[in-house]
């Protein structure tokens, strides 16, 4: 029974510039094995068995919530730490526009692939009409991600990643319970 550290930020709604910039920066901080999440917190100080960070966009105001499960006998303090250490990283220091390409290419293929087959374009079509009234954004969503900037990305890091408006949750194993 590991433990495992949940941060939880506030964010933009979706369909917001916004948005998108913290879309960004989550895919920065753990879109794969290269992520910096991943590098710093499994890989290179070997803290958790796996880590990620995703946006629940809503139609209104959402969250991003990052996560880590602890490596055995680590403390999730030093998890926290580790991970609020990136995300203090990307506040200070701007993505390289080659960095910035890799994830705008892996987004156009994520929805490329997503609207493959008509299952995938009716249910984007019902959820951008349901969510946004307007079923014509799946025509723009692909453009208002690639407009971001790497500036933008930092200064969603700095807008939205305050530590004063985080929540961090840690779930701990009580060894009196049974499994």
């Amino acid at each position: 029974r590991l433990p495992l550290v949940v941060q939880a930020y506030p964010i933009p709604a979706q369909g917001t510039p916004d948005y998108y910039a913290v879309d960004l920066l989550n895919q920065v901080l753990s879109g794969g094995e290269s992520a910096r999440l991943n590098q710093r917190v499994v890989e290179n100080d070997q803290l958790a068995l796996y880590c990620g960070a995703f946006s629940f966009g809503l139609e209104d105001p959402g969250v991003t919530l990052a996560f880590a499960m602890c490596n055995m006998g680590i403390d999730p303090s030093e998890v926290e730490e580790a991970m609020n250490d990136e995300v203090e990283r990307m506040k200070r220091e701007v993505i390289s526009e080659r960095e910035l390409q890799k994830l705008k290419n892996q987004i156009e293929y994520d929805f490329v692939t997503s609207n493959q087959s008509m299952a995938g374009i009716a249910e984007s079509l019902a959820n951008y009409h349901t969510y946004f009234g307007d079923a014509n954004l799946i025509n723009t969503e692909i453009e208002r991600y690639l407009a971001v900037t790497p500036e933008d990305i930092r200064e969603a890091a700095k807008k939205y990643y305050e530590s004063e408006k985080r929540v961090t949750l840690y779930f701990l194993h009580d060894p009196k319970t049974q499994p």
